[in-house]
């Protein structure tokens, strides 16, 4: 090969290295978007838009995110899970926060793409528009709040599975409140929990991630008490799970803390796992001032009186006021989503 010859082919080389990546696989408004079995256009559904890890992808939602989409279909959420732009190592990411994780300074515009996108699914169905949640892993967890700080007004509920909020507060414009929950292993040695640095761009740990928004949301400081335990992950034995909370925030709005203890990056989600996060989504969902999660009674206060409505209409279906998830019968899941913020006020 002549000298031209290999300067042409590094040229070629080149200009292939340093085009502008595709924005995203599909448009914004074809993304597919799974129904539950039970799906009735007469009936506005709770949405989750699943967002991948740095290097993942959306095309299978049932082998990927924890395997949430089929215990999502049971219970009557529409489900997306669209993938980010591809960089020039070939890796799939979402541009969210300034540590992660566009790599190669692209700007790409990831936040008006979700938006776009969950625009067009409520063009096309019939979304609950007080019931959109994020889940998102990794990157897609620094997604997670890159949206919230850009769109509260859009979001009922985020979930940030080893993600992590921008190390300046300042940097997140969030004007309106959003539910807020941080999912992160303390054994995490890629998104440390207490927090670190990539490419030598800073990320907060978990907790100061979740005080951030507990101000923001106002609510009081994130308390260290141990509210409940939970087996979310089957690589360590028991109930590793601690959660915590912020308490007295706005409405619409709250922090809530699961500490995984000894999990690493990517914990492996049990079936209690899912259920949880599921039902974190279903009791947290971005209403209006009268929303006040456990208050059968309406006095904004969560006291025995409502634990005892609770109780009195235990086993019966339809629609009541006792029926805190309202998914058309008062259980369990009602006692305890009653429980866990008993004593607390809105």
């Amino acid at each position: 090969m002549t000298i031209r010859e290999s300067i042409l082919v590094l040229a070629v080389f080149l200009t292939a290295v340093i085009a502008t990546p595709t924005f995203a696989q599909v448009p914004p408004d074809q993304v597919p978007v799974r129904l539950p079995d039970n799906y009735d256009p007469a009936q506005p559904a709770p949405l989750i838009v699943a967002l991948h890890g740095y290097t993942g992808s959306g095309d299978n939602p049932s082998s990927s995110l924890f395997n949430i989409w089929p215990k999502a279909s049971t219970k009557g959420f529409l489900y997306v899970s669209p993938t980010g732009s591809q960089d020039w190592l070939g890796n799939n990411f979402w541009n969210a926060t300034d540590a992660c994780c566009d790599f190669f300074n692209t700007g790409v515009d990831h936040v008006g793409y979700l938006k776009e996108m969950i625009e067009s699914i409520q063009s096309s169905y019939n979304v609950d528009p007080h019931a959109i949640h994020l889940i998102g892993h990794s990157n897609g967890g620094f997604m997670c709040h890159a949206m919230a700080c850009e769109h509260p007004e859009l979001i009922a509920s985020i979930t940030a599975v080893a993600g992590s909020g921008y190390a300046d507060p300042l940097d997140c414009p969030a004007g309106e409140t959003v539910h807020v929950l941080q999912v992160h292993g303390t054994a995490d040695d890629v998104i440390e929990y207490d927090g670190g640095s990539i490419w030598g761009v800073s990320y907060p740990g978990a907790w100061d991630t979740v005080e951030d928004w507990a101000l923001r949301n106002g609510c009081g400081a994130l308390e260290s008490t141990v509210l409940r335990t939970i087996n979310v992950d089957g690589a360590v034995s028991g109930e590793e799970t601690l959660v915590r909370m912020a308490r007295d925030c706005d409405a619409g709005g709250s922090a809530e803390l699961w500490a995984l203890e000894g999990s690493s990056h990517g914990p492996s989600m049990t079936n209690v796992g899912r259920e949880a996060i599921l039902q974190y989504m279903l009791d947290h969902s971005g209403l209006d001032e009268s929303d006040c999660p456990g208050d059968v009674t309406g006095d904004r206060l969560v006291t025995v009186e409502d634990l005892l409505r609770v109780l009195e209409a235990f086993g019966q279906t339809g629609d009541f006021p006792e029926d805190l998830n309202q998914n058309q019968i008062v259980d369990i899941n009602d006692l305890m989503s009653c429980i866990d913020v008993f004593g607390t006020g809105c």
